[in-house]
């Protein structure tokens, strides 16, 4: 096995222990005590607590009221929408917080960036460097990968970016329990993922067929001329690009020889899971790829020609418009709506920000369906409407494994699930964690302050539960059964936080 290779990695001086022992030590911090000051801003950036009139006034007669395309847009762009961001999208109008959201450039992460780095130090290591210091406890390497996960979820203000990270690594997915993949993943995440989130999905695409993480988990690093493999040719056609029903099995034998070659350096040294073309594995005849002739005598170019011709097929486009209408806006789109998404990939080259921006268009969101959380969702929009600080982030991991979606812990390679129906068979964890998240065992403290009093009126309590969590889009049904559990005072904290796990498993709050 590779990692047998990591005592050999040629380093100038004998640095091995002293610094593996140091990164550790430092790894196995609590994290979040150095990212205390952020979490504590994070958690000041509440608005002001509105007043009974308003709480009235926003309610009207306490009936149930429709989501707004505003409150929609919040929910699509966001992994939970917080009062605070309702507070931004009323100053800055339905089109400016959108466009925020998509440039991106008002969005300053680099003080969450920087917290992050320096509190988790294996995301700043190339591959070779994390299997070389890390190969007798790679669990530093995933723990701190899932920390950065979750934390920047939960506290970017770039929330549409995270969102998109997340549909794209499951659209590009790659197990980390697989082999090499944990060494490498980390650097995928950073160089293809963050990198094109926004960008076009051309490039996207390039960029994870370059990727030692993705080579390496589809096996194509054992892809050669005398024994092909054709593992990641398959898997390119059918989940990347033009779908199932667009090629044939010829086709999938003419990809992979394109392919052949295409791995990752595994000398034991610097360069170790640095991309390389081994020009000998290489099948240099001639191909035919979907009706396209590929002629003989290339190299690397076989496999850059066979991504422009999947980039620039009528089908991924309409594959990729599929998928980001139906994680954007809901489960089945209409074919009127694919098309036109369809379209303006074709137009703009695979311009991300272009489809977004019809996708969330006030009369699209109008028109959205509700979706249900998948359980990542979950766990962070219940976080971040607290104005939660982080205080272990282990314990939030130990909620999305027992929910069933740890980040890049989905073993097949079509990423986890985008389905109603599948993660409706899992209720209980999500029931579970709604009773618990106000505990302290799950490793987040909620920054309520005075807001939550708890002798405070039941009418009155219940409002501003209801304000957190949906703004004011909680139906009649949920509200009376929030104001029934906490009855009239005298109540403790702990029958408050329970009347706030009640909001939380409401479908109001459990879909978005």
């Amino acid at each position: 096995m590779l990692l047998d290779a990591a005592s050999s990695f040629a380093f100038t001086g004998d640095r091995r222990q002293p610094f593996a022992r140091k990164l550790a030590d430092k790894a196995r911090q609590d994290p979040t005590a150095k990212m205390a000051a952020l979490c504590r801003a994070a958690a000041t950036l509440s608005p002001a607590l509105p007043t009974r009139q308003q709480l009235k006034a926003a309610h009207g007669d306490g009936g149930w009221q429709a989501v707004t395309p505003e409150q929609r847009l919040l929910q699509r762009t966001t992994l939970g929408a917080t009062a605070f961001d309702h507070q931004v999208l009323e100053q800055v109008g339905y089109r400016g917080y959108l466009e925020q959201q998509l440039t991106l450039d008002q969005l300053d992460d680099q003080p969450l960036e920087s917290v992050l780095r320096q509190a988790l130090p294996t995301l700043s290591l190339s591959p070779a460097e994390r299997l070389f210091y890390y190969s007798d406890e790679p669990e530093v390497v995933l723990f701190e990968f899932w920390f950065a996960t979750v934390l920047r979820s939960i506290y970017s203000p770039r929330q549409l970016f995270e969102r998109m990270v997340i549909f794209w690594s499951d659209h590009f997915s790659i197990d980390t329990t697989s082999d090499l993949a944990l060494f490498f993943k980390p650097t995928d995440d950073e160089s293809v993922i963050r990198a094109h989130a926004l960008d076009n999905f051309p490039a996207l695409l390039r960029a994870s067929a370059h990727s030692p993480a993705m080579l390496s988990y589809l096996t194509n690093d054992t892809n050669l001329k005398d024994h092909p493999n054709e593992n990641y040719a398959r898997e390119l056609m059918e989940l990347h690009t033009i779908g199932p029903d667009a090629f044939t099995e010829r086709d999938v034998k003419e990809v992979a020889r394109c392919f052949t070659g295409w791995g990752f350096n595994r000398e034991p040294n610097s360069q170790f899971g640095q991309f390389q073309f081994d020009a000998g594995a290489h099948d240099r005849g001639e191909k035919t790829v979907l009706g396209h002739t590929i002629p003989a005598g290339g190299g690397i170019e076989d496999g850059e020609t066979v991504l422009s011709i999947l980039a620039e097929h009528p089908e991924t486009a309409r594959l990729v418009s599929r998928k980001l209408i139906r994680y954007l806006w809901g489960y089945e789109p209409s074919e009127w709506r694919i098309q036109r998404i369809a379209n303006i990939y074709q137009s703009t080259g695979g311009d991300v920000r272009a489809m977004l921006r019809t996708i969330l268009r006030r009369p699209w969101l109008a028109k959205a369906t509700p979706k249900l959380k998948r359980p990542y969702h979950l766990v962070t929009s219940a976080v971040r409407a607290l104005f939660a600080e982080v205080n272990q982030p282990l314990y939030l991991i130990f909620e999305l494994m027992q929910a069933g979606q740890l980040p890049f812990n989905w073993a097949p390679p079509n990423g986890y699930p985008d389905s109603q129906e599948y993660w409706s068979a899992f209720l209980l964890p999500r029931w579970s964690f709604s009773s618990r998240i106000m505990l302290p065992e799950v490793g987040v403290t909620p920054q309520l302050g005075k807001f939550m009093k708890p002798n405070l009126r039941s009418a009155l309590l219940r409002d501003r539960i209801d304000w957190l969590l949906t703004h004011q889009t909680m139906t009649q049904t949920s509200r009376s059964e929030v104001r029934r559990f906490l009855g009239p005072p005298p109540r403790t904290p702990h029958h408050v936080a329970q009347a706030i796990g009640i909001a939380i498993a409401s479908p109001e709050f459990q879909e978005y």
